[in-house]
């Protein structure tokens, strides 16, 4: 991103030359999130090293990001700590830094693994026990004060980068305080935040302690843009505003006020980056890995659904819904084979571990049930390959993905771009995509066995000229919208909360005209 030259006036004149104070979009970035673009370990030579960070926010941003970025995070392994420890940034590569938030592990466990994702993460999906959990109690409090502790921890990092003028980008569910937090350092910080998941209405977020659910609401507030992915989950989240104390909503304009400002609540629905999974399509070994599926499957035709190994993709449904077709339809039993790629998830939570036995149960009871010698209905394959998934997606002829419910989705987004055999999208209406890309879908009902054995079986034998429009459709859908276009039009959002001021050029910070001046020193370069 190319900086604007400072704005001359015409003719002579003995006053200053003015200067735009940045729009966002020239601004630097700051982005706050759990886990960052890189981690350092040592090398067989005692050398900090960097490897590239995991997840799919970190996939997400890491190729859309401008220039002149850094990016805040929780330091993970003990080559972070260290560079923590020194109190400075880290290359990130292609001009980025890390400048990663030192925590006591005692206090990241609370944070992350008992708040994030015990209580937060399955309250936002609508995954809760009703009748058995959640159990709040002394635990819950000390582990909330540690949550608080480490949006603290952000806070002050972030706060330390103001003199940048940055515009601040917080991440997702973790750092919902961080906002607020912000604001209360640098009151006229330029703050995005942005959720990935998932939000449940007032009535479902009332399971929580009325001073988690309060604090959290607050916290997003303290954020000029509140982002979402979907327009349900931002509609959502203003119905929360309303039975909040302290801020008020505008239904009608989806605007919160707080503190006198008015803050838009949106929906940014992110974007998968189209040409990275072609080119993945198209490596040599990727082609090689499509050709063995294409062997495996034979004249079959191939189910598809490529999941993390977790309650909210719904795999288990998914296992009887196709039980149940089979039992319905029994002409197809040896003519289609279902492929289930899914990835190991959060395996030290009981409640993940559970769910994953209980559905690779399930599994091996419909194969002996159903199963002959020569045909298999479900191969269920456990193992982190995106490759394979890639292949895999080349190859369905109908895509499952029925998550009970989900922020956005990007399965269902990716497949369709690389598909060769125009295949069917039969997509849970509860996805966050599915308002971008269900009308090219077969929608179903993610609890409800039969109308999704039924969108299998209509996929199935969807005539091909259907099948071909649907397709076309899924790819102009998903091409229509970019990783670039998805931060662009939040970045522009604030620009209409926070207008561009006019100042004079001398007052320009140094670091702001050489944004990149003294990373000299810094860790990697």
């Amino acid at each position: 991103m190319q900086r604007f030259p400072p704005m001359q006036k015409e003719g002579p004149s003995d006053e200053p030359a003015l200067e735009g104070h940045p729009s966002a979009k020239e601004s630097l970035l700051v982005v706050a999130s759990n886990r960052g673009p890189v981690s350092f370990d040592r090398d067989a030579n005692g050398k900090l090293v960097p490897s590239r960070g995991i997840g799919g926010l970190v996939t997400a941003l890491s190729g859309v990001l401008f220039r002149d970025a850094t990016w805040v995070a929780a330091a993970i392994t003990d080559g972070d700590h260290e560079i923590a420890k020194r109190g400075r940034a880290a290359a990130a590569g292609a001009g980025q830094r890390v400048r990663f938030v030192q925590i006591d592990p005692e206090v990241y466990d609370g944070y992350y693994n008992e708040i994030s994702n015990q209580i937060l993460w399955f309250a936002y999906h609508y995954l809760f026990d009703v009748p058995r959990t959640p159990r709040f109690g002394d635990s819950t409090v000390r582990a909330w004060a540690r949550f608080v502790e480490v949006n603290q921890a952000f806070a002050d990092v972030l706060a330390r980068e103001a003199e940048r003028h940055p515009v601040y980008l917080i991440q997702d569910y973790h750092l919902s305080l961080v906002p607020a937090m912000l604001r209360e350092r640098v009151p006229d910080a330029r703050i995005i935040h942005f959720s990935h998941t998932p939000f449940s209405g007032p009535s479902y977020l009332r399971i929580l302690p009325s001073h988690m659910r309060e604090a959290i609401v607050r916290g997003l507030c303290g954020a000029d843009v509140v982002g979402f992915q979907s327009p349900v989950w931002a509609e959502n989240f203003a119905l929360n505003v309303r039975s909040t104390p302290g801020v008020r909503i505008d239904l009608r304009t989806l605007r919160a006020r707080s503190d006198a400002r008015s803050i838009p609540i949106r929906s940014f629905p992110v974007a998968v980056p189209g040409h990275v999974i072609r080119e993945t399509a198209a490596r040599p070994d990727v082609v090689a890995a499509a050709e063995e599926i294409e062997a495996w499957r034979g004249d079959a035709k191939l189910l598809l659904r490529v999941d993390r190994l977790e309650p909210s993709k719904n795999i288990l449904r998914g296992f009887l819904a196709y039980e149940l077709f089979l039992k319905q339809h029994p002409e197809w039993i040896g003519r289609v084979k279902f492929l289930a790629l899914q990835s190991p998830s959060r395996e030290e939570m009981a409640e993940y571990k559970r769910y994953g036995d209980e559905a690779l149960a399930e599994a091996d009871r419909i194969n002996q049930e159903f199963g002959t010698r020569d045909w298999q209905p479900i191969d269920v394959r456990v193992q982190e390959d995106f490759r394979f998934a890639v292949a895999a997606y080349t190859r369905y002829d109908v895509l499952l993905v029925n998550p009970v419910y989900d922020g956005m989705n990007l399965v269902c987004m990716e497949g369709p771009l690389v598909n060769e055999r125009h295949g069917v999208l039969a997509l849970s209406t509860n996805a966050g995509a599915y308002s971008r890309v269900g009308r090219h879908a077969l929608g179903l009902n993610p609890f409800d066995l039969q109308e999704t054995a039924d969108a299998i079986r209509e996929a199935l034998e969807m005539p091909a000229e259907e099948r071909t429009r649907r397709a076309r459709g899924l790819t102009r859908s998903v091409l229509a919208h970019s990783p670039e276009s998805w931060l662009l039009s939040q970045l522009d959002e604030l620009d209409l909360v926070r207008p561009p001021v006019i100042r004079s050029s001398d007052d320009a910070p140094e670091e702001e005209r050489d944004p990149f001046g003294s990373f000299h020193d810094e860790v990697g370069g």
